[in-house]
């Protein structure tokens, strides 16, 4: 009677069990896909490194009477004197003679290669290594998001079009984006003073993370290098995104023939072409205004995916995204900020600004560059207490 008693409490263990191993199968079945896409294709590590020798400051350069003395506009910023070549793609649209129609203008959004649609991408590291920083609190995460503007991922690095530091705060849910305008005069270990977003061109995301650390006292380890070509890729993916256009957008887009088809103020469907002009927008008002658009388009994908895509959806979309940017974010530092972000999702907190602050800029030539002159230690000293209040 014990005997079968045993063996009867056996059956219903295996029973029991049939259904737990069922799942785990069907959970790493569900799983593995996403981390060997993940691991192929997005994730690019290479170890942060100790820093041997100190920081040496590059010093500024006397300049020219003549470029102290000249009047700086807006429009002039990314211009460099001594080179005719136009240095955005709005720009390069606005100039192009043979860009006559809103055909002819939309076809050069169009490219052929993008981090996952070639084995022979060049590399976001250079030869400077990411320096370990001490983390200043826990709780909170820092990544700075570097969107490059190159036209050929296989061909050339490209500079940083568009450079964001992603905080999140894992005890409070809090998001706070820090827009850094790329025009923004700075010095760059080894090379002087440039423009902040020459040093990703230089030497990779090494030497980026690094200038972005020294001068605003930051404590980033974690980087993305996201293809503006693969922004328009990916919206196109998840089925375009809504954004309220101003009057003013409105008219320069149909003045210009920017967005295809008319458009009018207020909410606007967008496709990733259209989307990708409104993020490198500026001519409407200013640079500032242009990091508020990447902020905004940033901040509307992630709202639709979270509140609008089911696991299954999100799941699809993971192997396309993952050929888009390059990132040395590993999965399990990755999963737990990311199911902690899922969880608030209703109530998510967005904060953003942008540097140089708006009441501490001037525009100025240096070096024969239209650039944006500001007090970097007053806008370290701001960015800290936005991030860690």
């Amino acid at each position: 009677m014990i005997e079968m008693k045993k063996k009867k409490t056996k059956v219903i263990a295996l029973c029991l069990l049939i259904p737990v191993f069922v799942i785990i199968i069907g959970a790493v079945a569900f799983v593995s896909p996403i981390i060997i896409g993940y691991y192929n294709n997005a994730y690019e590590s290479r170890e942060i490194a100790e820093r041997q020798e100190p920081y040496i400051m590059p010093e500024t350069e006397p300049q020219p009477p003549e470029q102290e003395q000249m009047i700086v506009l807006e429009d002039d910023l990314g211009k460099d004197l001594y080179s005719t070549e136009p240095q955005t793609l709005e720009n390069t649209i606005n100039n192009s003679p043979s860009a006559t129609t809103s055909q002819s203008k939309s076809n050069r959004f169009n490219y052929s290669n993008s981090f996952g649609r070639s084995e022979n991408a060049i590399s976001v590291y250079g030869k400077t290594p990411i320096y370990k920083v001490e983390q200043k609190d826990p709780d909170i995460i820092n990544i700075l998001i570097l969107g490059t503007d190159s036209r050929d991922v296989t061909k050339e690095r490209g500079r940083s079009d568009s450079m964001m530091v992603l905080s999140y705060n894992q005890k409070t849910g809090a998001v706070k984006i820090v827009s850094i305008l790329r025009d923004s005069l700075v010095p760059i270990e080894g090379h002087k003073w440039n423009r902040i977003n020459a040093a990703y061109s230089f030497d990779g995301v090494g030497l980026a993370v690094n200038t972005v650390n020294q001068l605003f006292d930051l404590d980033i380890q974690r980087f993305v290098v996201i293809d503006f070509n693969g922004t328009k890729d990916f919206i196109n993916h998840i089925g375009g995104i809504d954004i309220t256009l101003t009057e003013a957008e409105a008219a320069h887009y149909n003045r210009n023939g920017f967005m295809q088809k008319e458009v009018s103020a207020g909410p606007c469907h967008m496709d990733g072409a259209m989307a990708l002009v409104y993020m490198r927008t500026r001519k409407v008002d200013s640079d500032f205004g242009r990091t508020n658009r990447q902020r905004t388009v940033i901040e509307t994908v992630v709202k639709k995916i979270l509140s609008e895509m089911s696991v299954s959806e999100i799941y699809d979309l993971t192997d396309f995204a993952f050929k888009l940017v390059k990132t040395n974010i590993s999965l399990t530092e990755l999963l737990p900020v990311v199911g902690s972000a899922a969880t608030r999702i209703s109530g998510l907190s967005i904060e953003s600004q942008h540097v140089p602050y708006s009441d501490s800029y001037q525009y100025k030539y240096y070096n024969g560059m239209a650039i944006i002159s500001f007090d970097i230690d007053e806008a370290a000293r701001r960015i800290n207490k936005f991030l860690y209040k």
